[in-house]
C-alpha cells in the first residue's frame, strides 16, 4: 500500500556525461542501444558523432560530450535512443547506463545557475550531487535551426 509520502517521490531517468548527470523529462521515452556501429558524417557539425541505422532507419547521433564539455568521448560511448513527443528519434552518446532516481520534494527544488546553456532551465541537489535538469526539445530545436547554417 502507497504512503501519502510515496505519492511525492518521482521516478526519473538520468544519465551521465562525463561528471555531469543529466535528467531526462518524464515525457521522453529512452532506449538503451548496445552494438551499434556509428557510420561518420563528413562536413556534420561538431555535435553530429555520425548515423546508426536502427530497424531499417537513420537516426543522427548528437554527441553530447561535445555539447555539455565541449570535447568529444575518448572511448565508444553508450548511445541513448531518446523519442521526444515532438521529435524524430535521435540518439545521444552518454557514459554508461541511464539509471532510475527516486527524487523527494526536497530533491525537487531547483537552483538556478547563470552559466547553465538555455537547454538546461535549473539544477537539482540529489544526494549531495547536482543534477542538470534538461529541456532536451529546447536543444533539439536549436540543432534544427542551426542545421541549415
Amino acid at each position: 500500500m502507497q504512503t501519502s509520502s510515496d505519492k511525492l517521490i518521482k521516478n526519473r531517468f538520468c544519465y551521465c556525461v562525463g561528471i555531469h548527470t543529466i535528467l531526462l523529462e518524464a515525457e521522453i521515452r529512452a532506449e538503451l542501444l548496445t552494438g551499434q556501429a556509428i557510420y561518420p558524417v563528413p562536413f556534420a557539425p561538431a555535435w553530429c558523432a555520425g548515423l546508426i541505422s536502427l530497424r531499417g532507419d537513420l537516426h543522427p547521433i548528437i554527441n553530447m560530450h561535445h555539447v555539455v564539455q565541449g570535447q568529444s568521448f575518448h572511448n565508444l560511448p553508450q548511445l541513448l535512443l531518446i523519442k521526444h513527443p515532438n521529435f524524430s528519434p535521435i540518439a545521444l552518446t552518454c557514459d554508461g547506463y541511464p539509471r532510475q532516481l527516486k527524487l523527494s520534494p526536497t530533491d525537487l527544488i531547483p537552483y538556478t545557475d547563470d552559466n547553465l546553456p538555455s537547454w538546461i532551465p535549473h539544477s537539482l541537489h540529489h544526494q549531495g550531487k547536482p543534477l542538470l535538469v534538461a529541456d532536451h526539445g529546447k536543444l533539439l530545436r536549436y540543432i534544427q535551426r542551426t542545421q541549415g547554417s
